[in-house]
């Protein structure tokens, strides 16, 4: 007792001990801030954060620096190792933040190969955030310095290392488990669909990583309640489904082209555009077609996350931490392939860009796709100006060489990811842009010009593939059914939205991920009103639903899976939102507030987790094609 008091009325237990502990600890205080501004934390939010999720991220980023402590044995080392570190994450960030629409997340440690090819187009503008990040490392590093002076110039023994790594190890496990992995964390697992941001902006930016780290382990969610009867009595709810128009006989089965187009988006959505061209004036106005919007999971990016959610129906509400060909099994799962395969369809997928995005190369091929086609297969290599995609004029041009190429005795289905679009936006000279903004978006006023290009660019080379496929319905007979949809809105979409089109911040989410599509077709559409809401003047739908919309307007055959999905359209368009569903009428309510429309939800959920969950024991027979 004697020496614990001597020890506490010491100069140098307080010097030496205490304060660099309290400046280690004061650092992770401003590395947890670092973090916050970097992912465009309100300061609502960050009022909120207190008085309990801050102090868990600033010990979360603490934890850290016990890991570098318990290493090297020095406060100060370990106070300006983790400093750096944390500086350079805030910083990576923010620009991934600001170019790709979302946070920085665990799972994109399998997209730096992406992420470094798409970061090679992007300018990164020194903003005032980012001087921000960067000052506040300097008083980290003057606390380090303090820290070394402090200390002196000491050897420790092995105890003593032993003790240091015994003492960080407990304080990094307390953090851990009562903060996040206890039976009753401070953190909940509250997170699904898109509603990450909404994460890391009430829980903060490690603790929402920490979750998402934690969801990759077993990256696919069962629902509540999950059983293989479950999942039976869901397929049942849809057994009165009506086809409409009627299913096709096999020898009249019509070609298939699926495009995700991207960065696709109608800006009217949001604002008030005012132009000096009509942008989408051939999309808009295409006869005998249907035109709406499908949700996109993201926004700025993800392209991956719509394609799968485009080829397989599946929602991203069971999966919401992965990118899914990065993830996922793929090997036997059922999807658009799958089943025009099943009806004896042959098909090709393509994209005029590096194989190597997301893992397409591999993930097409596991699929079931007969044929696989990137840049070297697209000899055109027409460009816009200074940027460095093909243009969709002459992918078409050069996709149109592949269709005919594929066997003629065989219906033909055709996938293709665009990439004229993407961003940055201020890689050309003003003087080429084809579009000019009235609207003052302040800015972003000279981004909004190049982008409007791209699409105006983009709405006529499709009225080009769509005089291609008439004359080759005139030559050949042979019938071509087209869906498009874009894959997102461009990262800056909220930037130059108009809060006062939404009634609520939510339904704003949902107008900002609603990008076009539209179904089109060289022959007479018969049924285009059974994919047209009388209720919702956009016409909106999840991009789960895109795949069996246009099978059903095909007149193709479908599987029990398909027709929930086309049922619940007429129920719930919507239940990708964050947190809530979305009604026919374009209105929103959040879980349990109707049950009605919570079963056909839940109905789905457990469809889809019979589908692809680990611990499910697959119905095969709700995924095959009606025979």
């Amino acid at each position: 007792m004697q020496n614990i008091k001597k020890t506490l009325k010491s100069k140098r237990f307080w010097l030496g001990t205490v304060l660099p502990f309290a400046l280690a600890v004061a650092a992770a205080f401003v590395a947890r801030y670092q973090l916050e501004i970097s992912d465009g934390v309100t300061a609502n939010y960050m009022a909120g954060q207190w008085p309990v999720y801050a102090p868990l991220n600033a010990l979360t980023a603490f934890c850290l620096t016990l890991v570098v402590f318990a290493l090297c044995g020095s406060w100060g080392i370990a106070t300006g190792v983790s400093g750096l570190i944390f500086t350079v994450l805030a910083l990576v960030n923010y620009y991934t933040r600001d170019l790709h629409g979302s946070a920085l997340m665990p799972q994109d440690i399998l997209n730096l190969g992406t992420a470094a090819e798409v970061m090679g187009s992007y300018t990164l503008h020194i903003t005032q955030t980012v001087i921000t990040i960067a000052l506040l490392y300097i008083p980290v590093l003057v606390a380090a310095v303090v820290q070394v002076k402090l200390a002196g110039k000491h050897k420790r023994s092995w105890k003593q290392r032993g003790a240091h790594a015994l003492a960080c190890a407990c304080g990094i496990f307390a953090v851990l488990y009562l903060g996040y992995f206890s039976p009753n964390p401070i953190k909940p697992a509250t997170t699904y669909g898109w509603a990450w941001q909404e994460t890391y902006y009430k829980y903060g930016y490690l603790a929402g990583s920490l979750e998402a780290a934690s969801l990759m382990v077993d990256p696919i969610l069962q629902p509540d309640g999950y059983s293989e009867d479950a999942a039976t009595e869901a397929a049942a709810m849809a057994q009165d489904y009506q086809a409409s128009p009627e299913t096709a006989n096999e020898q009249d089965y019509p070609d298939v082209f699926l495009i995700l187009s991207e960065s696709f988006y109608d800006f009217d959505l949001v604002t008030d555009l005012q132009a000096d061209q009509e942008i989408m004036q051939v999309t808009k106005n295409l006869p005998n077609s249907i035109y709406g919007h499908t949700i996109s999971p993201h926004v700025g990016g993800g392209t991956n996350s719509s394609e799968y959610e485009m080829l397989s129906s599946n929602s991203l509400m069971l999966m919401p931490s992965i990118t899914p060909f990065n993830w996922l099994n793929l090997h036997k799962a059922n999807s658009l392939v799958s089943n025009l395969k099943d009806l004896g369809y042959a098909t090709l997928a393509a994209h005029p860009y590096t194989k190597s995005n997301y893992r397409r190369d591999s993930a097409w091929l596991t699929l079931g796709f007969d044929e696989t086609h990137f840049q070297d297969d697209f000899p055109t290599k027409e460009t816009y100006g200074s940027r460095p995609y093909q243009t969709d004029s002459a992918t078409y041009r050069d996709l149109e060489g592949l269709y005919e190429a594929m066997p003629e005795d065989q219906p033909r289905f055709v996938f293709l990811v665009s990439i004229q679009s993407h961003g940055d936006y201020d890689m050309n000279p003003p003087e080429e842009d084809i579009v000019h903004a009235a609207t003052d978006y302040g800015e972003y006023d000279s981004i909004m010009d190049e982008y409007l290009s791209n699409i105006y660019m983009t709405d006529r080379a499709f009225g080009e593939l769509t005089e291609y496929l008439t004359e080759q319905y005139e030559k050949t007979g042979r019938k071509v059914i087209v869906a498009m949809a874009g894959d997102h809105a461009p990262s800056f979409v909220g930037h130059v939205a108009d809060p006062s089109f939404a009634e609520t911040d939510n339904e704003l989410q949902i107008l900002e991920r609603s990008t076009p599509f539209f179904i089109w077709a060289n022959y007479p559409l018969e049924h285009t009103a059974a994919a047209t809401s009388t209720t919702d003047p956009l016409n909106r739908m999840d991009m789960v639903m895109l795949t069996p919309t246009l099978l059903q307007q095909a007149g193709l055959p479908l599987s029990d899976y398909y027709e929930y999905l086309l049922e619940m359209k007429h129920n719930t368009p919507v239940v990708t939102a964050a947190n809530d569903y979305m009604k026919v009428d374009g209105s929103t309510a959040e879980y349990g507030a109707d049950p009605a429309l919570d079963e056909w939800a839940k109905g789905y959920l457990m469809l889809e987790y019979n589908n692809i969950g680990a611990h499910a024991k697959r119905d095969q027979s709700i995924f095959d094609p009606a025979e």
